[in-house]
């Protein structure tokens, strides 16, 4: 009997479900599209409803297409969209409140009030996060002081939340696992990273009550089962996306970076089995724990990648087919010099600003399309060279390689330009589904198939390896302007 690993991959736009079989090589992958929903400016909701029903349909659907019952199934592992945030009925199962999402701008002001209280500082100290909307802690708050249905359902015992992961954990198993993988846990912006426990200061301050919270696991663990397709499947593995994807690039040793491109970018640096805040606005969160050893990382977070492309596709129209940006960017003007700030959901690390906005700078008579496209992919470089500096500041190491993936890397120009623009050398390895990767490495783990994660590292191979084509000097000049620029629309805003 053929056996494979089932992987929930369950991103901001899409949910995917991917068989790997036992030399982790894909053997199937099936995924669908959801409904987002922008109620306000800065908004950004999903119908956790709907997630949890196409995970389910989609799992019954990939073992159909391909014949296969759960004896098949040796574990299924689960990675997922960070930080976005469901409150539930334990009772019903029914959500309260739309899941709100990390993209969401939401608690903007409550954020400015904590900074402007200095509760920011103690915040830092405990988790390594910044405040800033993009994490659980403020999007719980919210629907606690904004939804009716909470204090009926907190009298009664009845709330539970939890990030997606937790979520459709808790749906495979009828409600059995209220449960959390620590990477996740490292992104609420409640959780002691250090002491490995919900903090109780936190939680008063943002008046966040204990009991509705999952118990904090390990990422390789017990989760439960699953007899939804079957006799029982086993739960092996969980990881937030980028976690995940560091697992999948075999990013264990101290100093080892990878960069996803995917709705957003997530650059992470392994930094070791010690806490250190950084200095430069930089996110320090738990990389992953496995068989009792905890590992960090410096993570810097650009909002607006993938997404870019998307919206050049559905709002502006400029291509019907995301494909095409890769010849399109070769066409474009070299002497156009326009620059665009893709803060479109406002900006990142190093900054921070939720209220900056996407701008242009220096659209000409002669601005075409492909000039927009060109502008819109070395925008995601240049902000990559401004996280890879930070990271080289705080941990005192030279970057001289950066794993890449995320559907954004098939694209030959793009990855040229980050090279440029970095100059330093960009390696594509051969499954740039690493998010999926690293969750079925997980739930390998933990059943028994892979015992470390040093087999890990043997089985990741390089596909491409990119360097640059521009001088050092040219590329300083170049950086120089965007500097110019991006700190002019943080200003601004």
């Amino acid at each position: 009997m053929n056996k494979y690993f089932l992987v929930i991959d369950q991103g901001t736009t899409s949910s995917r479900i991917v068989l790997y079989d036992k030399h982790f090589k894909i053997f199937d992958i099936i995924q669908k599209e959801f409904m987002q929903f922008f109620p306000n400016e800065g908004w950004v909701e999903h119908d956790a409803t709907e997630i949890w029903n196409d995970v389910k349909n989609l799992i019954a659907k990939i073992l159909k297409k391909n014949k296969l019952i759960s004896k098949n199934i040796i574990s299924i592992g689960i990675t997922n969209q960070r930080e976005t945030t469901v409150l539930w009925n334990k009772k019903t199962g029914t959500p309260i409140y739309r899941a709100i999402v990390w993209q969401d701008r939401r608690t903007t002001k409550l954020c400015e009030k904590l900074k402007k209280q200095g509760i920011n500082k103690k915040i830092q100290k405990i988790t390594g996060l910044e405040v800033d909307p993009y994490f659980s802690g403020t999007k719980i708050k919210w629907i606690i002081d904004n939804v009716k249905e909470v204090k009926k359902n907190l009298k009664s015992n009845n709330l539970l939340f939890g990030t997606i992961d937790t979520w459709l954990l808790w749906n495979l198993t009828n409600g059995k696992s209220h449960l959390t993988d620590i990477s996740n846990a490292s992104r609420t912006m409640i959780f002691d990273s250090q002491k490995e426990k919900w903090s109780d200061e936190i939680l008063k301050i943002l008046n966040i009550p204990k009991k509705i919270l999952p118990t904090v696991v390990e990422n390789t663990f017990d989760f439960g089962s699953t007899k939804l397709f079957g006799n029982e499947i086993p739960i092996g593995g969980m990881a937030g996306d980028q976690q995940s994807a560091t697992i999948g690039q075999a990013c264990f040793i101290k100093g080892q970076s990878k960069s996803t491109y995917g709705t957003g970018c997530f650059l992470l640096m392994n930094i070791g089995e010690k806490f250190k805040l950084s200095k430069n606005r930089l996110l320090t969160t738990v990389a992953f724990k496995i068989n009792g050893k905890k590992m960090f990382c410096y993570e810097g977070s650009i909002f607006v990648a993938g997404s870019v492309i998307q919206w050049l596709r559905d709002n502006l129209k400029l291509i019907k087919d995301t494909g095409e940006t890769d010849k399109l960017y070769k066409k474009a003007n070299k002497d156009e010099n326009l620059y665009f700030v893709p803060a479109l959901t406002g900006l990142g690390a190093p900054y921070w600003n939720p209220n900056a906005r996407g701008t242009f700078f220096g659209i000409t008579r002669k601005t075409s399309k492909e000039d927009i496209i060109k502008a819109s992919l070395d925008s995601l470089s240049f902000q990559t060279y401004e996280l890879i500096e930070c990271m080289e500041k705080d941990s005192k190491i030279k970057i001289s390689e950066i794993r890449v993936d995320g559907g954004m890397v098939k694209n030959n120009s793009f990855l040229q330009s980050l090279a440029n623009v970095s100059q330093i050398k960009i390696i594509r390895p051969n499954n740039v589904e690493t998010t999926s990767l690293g969750a079925a490495y997980l739930a390998a783990i933990q059943s028994g198939y892979l015992n470390s994660t040093s087999q890990i590292n043997k089985l990741w191979k390089k596909n491409k390896i990119v360097k640059a084509n521009i001088s050092k000097s040219i590329s300083k000049s170049n950086v120089r302007k965007w500097k110019l620029i991006i700190n002019t629309v943080n200003n601004f805003y």
